[in-house]
């Protein structure tokens, strides 16, 4: 069986510093901000989702993870291979980093042609078993701030 996933050492960039940020996913119809990510290293690696609070015209980050386990840890190359090794994910080559907890993982996927893109993506599981990665854009200042905005917009239509 034929693998996508290339020794990480060879040139995969691993998630750094530079990784940490506000991330948004897209709805792949319409091309709206669907949800508003957030990686954040402070010690140990961690998730949290810009989320309507119960109060009126207000969100707030709340970690993504099961009660026990908030930090995200590395994953082996053993269990990468596991995960991107089905036919699925034979297009395009490339390595994965990925960090997780029980429940959320954010990954960096580094394409084997160098000129392509370094992108980053959202990852759910469920025990042993992970569900499709979900693409994530990085948020610059403008992003942010219409990020902001629809944040609000939507804690109004509720």
């Amino acid at each position: 069986m034929t693998s996508n996933v290339v020794n990480l050492p060879t040139y995969g960039k691993a998630i750094s510093l530079d990784d940490q940020g506000v991330y948004f996913t897209l709805n792949p119809s319409t091309g709206a901000v669907h949800s508003i990510i957030q990686l954040v290293y402070d010690d140990e690696w961690y998730l949290f989702q810009l989320q309507k609070t119960g109060q009126e015209d207000e969100a707030g980050w709340i970690m993504m993870a099961e009660e026990i386990d908030g930090a995200l840890v590395s994953v082996p190359t053993v269990e990468l291979r596991r995960y991107f090794s089905k036919p699925e994910y034979a297009e395009p080559r490339g390595a994965w980093q990925v960090i997780r907890n029980s429940k959320f993982g954010f990954g960096k996927f580094t394409p084997a042609d160098e000129q392509d893109i370094v992108y980053h993506a959202i990852m759910a599981f469920s025990g042993d078993e992970m569900h499709t990665p979900v693409r994530l854009h990085k948020a610059d200042k403008e992003t942010l701030r219409r990020a902001e905005k629809l944040a609000a917009e939507q804690t109004e239509l509720v």
